[in-house]
């Protein structure tokens, strides 16, 4: 069973092992075609079934993101799927830092990410589509469609709220890829910069990921061929303000738009304090930090939120 280990800390996803699979090289480039990454969730770990499924897909590997230390089992399941890797991740993290991972690790143009605790329907037909992100229709497990598309709105106070609903097109555009899943384009993501790693929740994370793409002109739209039904409880989105909240205001409602460049006003800092109730010597730094990334970044916006709002009115009327 063949193993590389990567040893760099550049990225918080840490230090991980690849086991399994062939290794082309780093300069080989991508190939065409899928790669799915699958997510483990409970207990419901290396259940040889799962990997059965993926496999059946086609696609050009699978790759499944695991805690330390390596399944036992990981060696009979990479000789029954020659496809099939592994990426053992030595340290606790969150799930867009693996992600990240997982995408420069990936060898094809498109990335199929689903978690464990799903059955996917995915036609073998289906073509790969050009946004970012093309999210799949979940189910129950009783069967009933789930309410997992996003909608932006910007209150006349000018608060900002997401509105759940129920994916009603092939093709509805949706603020974020919910629950992490869906087909990637991995350079539009690797371009995008992929999931901010210092955000630790789940839900900040996803709609830090899914603003800041649509406000720098990508995508992520539903797909409704492809179709995720979960074999328990479907999870709870879990949206409190913490820590990651901030980061996701200062980066995406904060920023202001003027011809072509963006920039982020003192006045932003002070409005989240008003908001937020965080102190001032609490989120100095990272105010400081975000600015110079704003300033870095100040030639990709195409937007601001009020017109990403407004967009998302227009695309619901037509």
């Amino acid at each position: 069973m063949s193993t590389t280990r990567s040893t760099s800390d550049t990225f918080d996803a840490g230090p991980y092992t690849v086991t399994g699979g062939s290794f082309p090289g780093k300069n080989s480039g991508e190939r065409p075609g899928l790669s799915v990454v699958l997510l483990n969730r409970g207990t419901r770990q290396f259940r040889s079934d799962i990997f059965e499924d993926l496999c059946r897909l086609e696609v050009n590997e699978v790759i499944s993101l695991e805690s330390a230390p390596c399944p036992h089992d990981a060696e009979p399941l990479v000789k029954a799927h020659s496809g099939l890797r592994f990426m053992i991740f030595s340290r606790k993290n969150s799930t867009g830092a693996r992600l990240n991972a997982a995408m420069r690790e990936a060898q094809s143009s498109h990335v199929l990410v689903v978690r464990s605790d799903t059955s996917v329907d995915f036609p073998k037909d289906m073509t790969l589509g050009n946004h970012l992100c093309s999210v799949p229709v979940f189910y129950e497990q009783d069967g009933q469609v789930l309410p997992s598309v996003l909608r932006p709105v910007v209150l006349e106070s000018g608060a900002f709220e997401t509105v759940p609903d129920l994916p009603s097109a092939h093709t509805m555009p949706t603020l974020i890829p919910w629950d992490f899943c869906g087909i990637y384009r991995r350079a539009a993501h690797l371009a995008l910069g992929g999931f901010d790693e210092a955000i630790l929740e789940p839900w900040w994370q996803m709609l830090d990921y899914g603003t800041r793409s649509w406000l720098w002109g990508e995508e992520i739209r539903v797909c409704g061929a492809l179709k995720l039904k979960y074999l328990g409880h479907a999870p709870v989105a879990d949206g409190t303000p913490g820590p990651g909240y901030r980061r996701f205001f200062l980066k995406n409602l904060g920023m202001e738009l003027r011809g072509d460049k963006a920039s982020l006003p003192a006045s932003c800092w002070r409005n989240y304090l008003r908001s937020s109730g965080d102190s001032a010597a609490s989120s100095r730094e990272e105010w400081k930090e975000i600015r110079l990334w704003v300033e870095k970044h100040r030639l990709r916006f195409v937007k601001d939120i009020q017109a990403l709002s407004a967009l998302w009115d227009w695309e619901a009327r037509a």
